[in-house]
């Protein structure tokens, strides 16, 4: 089993595993990606209905994450 990474992303919801894909593609970095509970669970912060990504931000650098 592998030992070392160059990044470790915790939580695969939709923002980290977003942030584990793009890190991945585009650094083209070795990551690691750690969730907890089993794939589509509703117990993270960006599951139901009341949850939005926005794509406006005073930060470009945020934006450039949702494209």
């Amino acid at each position: 089993m592998r030992k070392t990474w160059e990044a470790i992303v915790i939580g695969c919801g939709g923002i980290g595993s977003a942030a584990a894909y793009w890190l991945s593609r585009r650094a083209g970095a070795d990551v690691l990606a750690i969730e907890q509970f089993q794939l589509g669970h509703d117990y993270g912060s960006s599951q139901d209905h009341s949850r939005i990504i926005r794509r406006s931000y005073h930060n470009p650098d945020y934006i450039a994450l949702t494209d």
